[in-house]
């Protein structure tokens, strides 16, 4: 399960505060109807963004803060069941 927070702050707050082989993340960049979908994972915490504009200052804020924590970028999930049919 997942915890979602709104305020991604909490989220970088907290990945801070986490060792070095705990801070396994990942992250995901989806184009919707309402501009650009981010998803990020870090331990127990998630985070959902939804930018109007791919250059919006704080979608590029927090995707250089994934790169920059060498979070995995995800491009879909798939069930183990389902992974090799």
């Amino acid at each position: 399960m997942v915890n979602l927070v709104e305020d991604w702050e909490e989220v970088e707050r907290y990945t801070r505060q986490l060792s070095s082989i705990a801070k396994i993340g990942s992250y995901q960049i989806k184009k919707s109807k309402e501009g650009v979908e981010l998803k990020v994972h870090v331990g127990k915490f998630g985070y959902i963004g939804i930018f109007k504009e791919a250059e919006n200052p704080e979608l590029i804020k927090i995707l250089a803060f994934c790169q920059a924590e060498g979070f995995y970028k995800v491009r879909r999930g798939v069930l183990d069941e389902l992974f090799f049919i």
